[in-house]
């Protein structure tokens, strides 16, 4: 071999592991977050690259094969090749992966932790009085609405006693109806309670009296019965609202960490700019602020029907470091505002150059 072809070679081979190098470390990176909590990145990376040798060696056997005009092998070929594509894929997949993180885990880091104090400022200014007024409202409201039916009820009654009717169908209705008011808001307040003023058969015997002394008695059991059940509709409704005001004290201690996260943290991560640092960083930032907000921001960020996610307000950085949730996100077209063509087009390159330069 004369110098100017070993020169070449030499040259092919510095290209390749450049190329491969790079590549191997951004699967390597990607697999580490995925897989190993960003540690041992060194260790993957080792065996990464023995990937990528094989797939550049089974890349050669499939040319090889395609030049051969005699005794090509159609198993050679076709295992060659099945191979390189399983070898591609897996470097192709999470370097996309890896360049998603590098370009946007920075602006994906910043505004989850803008959302989260966006989303804590909006639910507790003067929060806290509008939720004792929306408390008092909706007691005046239920409490309004029973006592018209105890009034309702003790008319009724008057009007049996005078005309001797007896306790029938119209007390009945009203004492009823008083059930139906008290349970209709039942699953804004999560209310598991059952609201029984007159039951058919415990009270059946009540039916019929036309008495005026048993009819005060029945005045007496049947309001305090409405009042009784009344009361524990306000306590339900009395705890619905206290737990908001409580929701709303743990939302306010969140806002300290979250200015030393703005303040302090992230100008390091912006300044060091690196996957790795993205990764560190994001434990604080979910362990700290995000894992304690509550459903409803959740619920803000993630938009969805019948547990399948339709889009994203903001985009989950827990979700950003996993490689399939990004590509399923790539492939529903879920990820607004990113751009991944020039990602994969750039991940692309480096395997193709790469294996351009080991055959």
């Amino acid at each position: 071999m004369n110098k100017s072809k070993l020169i070449l070679k030499l040259a092919y081979l510095v290209g390749y592991l450049l190329f491969s190098g790079f590549s191997a470390y951004f699967t390597a990176s990607s697999l580490s977050l995925n897989l190993l909590n960003g540690t041992n990145l060194w260790l993957v990376f080792v065996l990464v690259l023995v990937v990528a040798m094989l797939a550049g060696w089974c890349l050669t056997n499939v040319i090889s094969e395609l030049q051969k005009n005699v005794g090509a092998s159609k198993v050679t070929f076709a295992f060659s090749l099945v191979g390189f594509f399983i070898f591609w894929t897996f470097s192709f997949v999470t370097n996309v992966h890896y360049f998603f993180v590098e370009k946007h885990g920075y602006s994906i880091l910043t505004q989850e932790l803008s959302s989260a104090k966006g989303y804590i400022e909006k639910n507790t200014t003067q929060s806290n009085k509008e939720i004792e007024d929306r408390k008092n409202i909706a007691i005046a409201a239920v409490s309004a609405a029973v006592h018209a039916k105890i009034d309702s009820f003790s008319n009724e009654l008057d009007n049996t006693m005078n005309n001797r009717k007896g306790f029938g169908e119209s007390c009945v209705i009203i004492l009823n109806t008083t059930e139906t008011i008290l349970l209709q808001d039942s699953a804004i307040y999560g209310d598991k309670n059952e609201y029984v003023i007159f039951d058919d058969e415990r009270d059946r015997g009540d039916i019929g009296i036309t008495s005026r002394n048993r009819c005060k008695e029945l005045h007496v059991k049947y309001a305090s019965r409405m009042e009784l059940q009344l009361k524990k509709k306000t306590d339900v409704i009395k705890n619905f609202y206290e737990r908001q005001k409580n929701q709303n004290v743990e939302l306010i201690d969140l806002t300290p960490t979250i200015t030393e996260l703005e303040e302090k943290h992230l100008p390091a991560v912006l300044k060091d700019g690196s996957v790795n640092a993205f990764y560190t960083y994001y434990n604080q930032q979910d362990g700290r602020v995000i894992s304690k907000m509550p459903d409803g921001y959740r619920k803000e960020c993630v938009v969805d029907s019948d547990g399948e996610i339709i889009k994203f307000n903001v985009y989950p950085s827990k979700r950003m470091f996993d490689t399939m949730s990004v590509w399923g996100d790539i492939f529903s077209v879920r990820i607004y505002g990113m751009t991944m063509f020039q990602l994969i087009i750039i991940a692309l390159i480096f395997d193709i150059v790469s294996f351009i330069l080991f055959y």
